[in-house]
């Protein structure tokens, strides 16, 4: 069923389990008297993710988009995930210059199984995990950008730790040893499509909810959307006017995920310095016509916004505040960047 015709039944089915969710318990397949929908099971709402940030934290990663963390530990790395399962390699770390519960944090290069590893001429599983094995055990300097998004609070592992923050993309690294690169030029979509399907990532969009309370220094996240996911591809619509430089080379803009032909969902975007499509809104921003532009078929990874996020807080006298747009787009660019198509 196409997007838009799926959409234009959803009022009906919205109206259905509403009608149901009022009618008295029936047996399992029974079938309401006033709505005529089938119910052959009852389920909870899942419950909600809750994870915590330090408010420094967030009073950082508001001011730019691409930020760097000192003291950052790396404990282990994975291999060199194939192009279905995101393309990237993870680096497990700890870092003295992030507080939160969980704290681990992971660092996620971008494209790492189609493109050569920096300095080298062609791409190299093994370069990677090379690069990998030097850095575990080394406490470095990274920058990227900081995604809030609670996919791994329990179950860690070294590479994986438990967590609710990436630097994803991660965007370079300074080891100690001198060693210092540059992943930045890797940040697009490239040959990867995303791993959540449309159907899933478009619930993710209408049903996210998360409420905060501060907590002393920390503020209290409390995440709800039914399902979770990372990357996707979204037709957006970009507010051209609303385009702001974090004065560090980095965009921030507001904007909407297209749902059907009538509904759009407001989100937050943002770009990250040195990447193709970042380049892409720069010439938007001095050549292009028109209070907004679309971009169909783009990659984007699903974060929250660590300014809505601060903001709530900053409103919060310990009770739980809802969050203004939460959802914050980090975007790669159109799915066909790579093809020229």
């Amino acid at each position: 069923m196409k997007r838009s015709q799926a959409l234009a039944l959803l009022p009906l089915a919205l109206a259905g389990v509403n009608q149901v969710a009022r009618s008295p318990l029936l047996a399992p397949g029974a079938l309401t008297a006033r709505s005529g929908v089938a119910r052959t099971s009852l389920r909870a709402a899942p419950a909600p993710k809750e994870f915590s940030v330090a408010l420094s934290n967030l009073t950082d990663w508001a001011k730019a988009v691409v930020v760097t963390l000192d003291g950052v530990h790396i404990e282990g790395h994975s291999a060199v995930h194939t192009l279905v399962n995101d393309c990237e390699m993870h680096l497990g770390a700890h870092a003295s210059s992030f507080q939160g519960v969980p704290d681990g944090l992971v660092l996620e290069p971008m494209n790492a199984c189609v493109d050569p590893f920096p300095g080298s001429s062609a791409q190299s599983d093994a370069d990677w995990t090379k690069f990998g094995d030097r850095m575990v055990g080394s406490t470095v300097t990274a920058s990227g950008v900081p995604r809030i998004w609670p996919e791994h609070l329990d179950g860690g592992t070294a590479s994986n730790p438990d967590h609710a923050v990436e630097l994803h993309p991660l965007a370079t690294i300074a080891a100690p040893s001198g060693e210092n690169r540059d992943f930045s030029k890797n940040i697009l979509a490239g040959d990867y499509r995303g791993g959540v399907g449309e159907a899933t990532a478009l619930k993710i969009v209408q049903q996210l909810s998360v409420t905060v309370a501060r907590n002393g220094a920390s503020a209290s996240i409390s995440f709800q959307a039914g399902t979770i996911g990372n990357f996707t591809v979204l037709d957006i619509i970009v507010n051209r006017t609303s385009i702001a430089s974090d004065g560090a080379g980095s965009f921030r803009m507001d904007g909407s995920v297209v749902i059907d032909s009538s509904t759009t969902v407001p989100v937050h975007i943002v770009t990250a310095k040195g990447s193709p499509v970042n380049d892409e809104i720069q010439q938007e921003v001095s050549g292009g016509h028109g209070t907004t532009f679309e971009m169909d078929a783009a990659l984007v990874l699903f974060s929250l916004s660590p300014q809505a996020l601060l903001d709530a807080a900053n409103s919060s006298h310990g009770a739980p505040v809802a969050v203004v747009t939460p959802l914050q787009l980090i975007l790669y660019g159109p799915t066909d960047e790579k093809d020229g198509q």
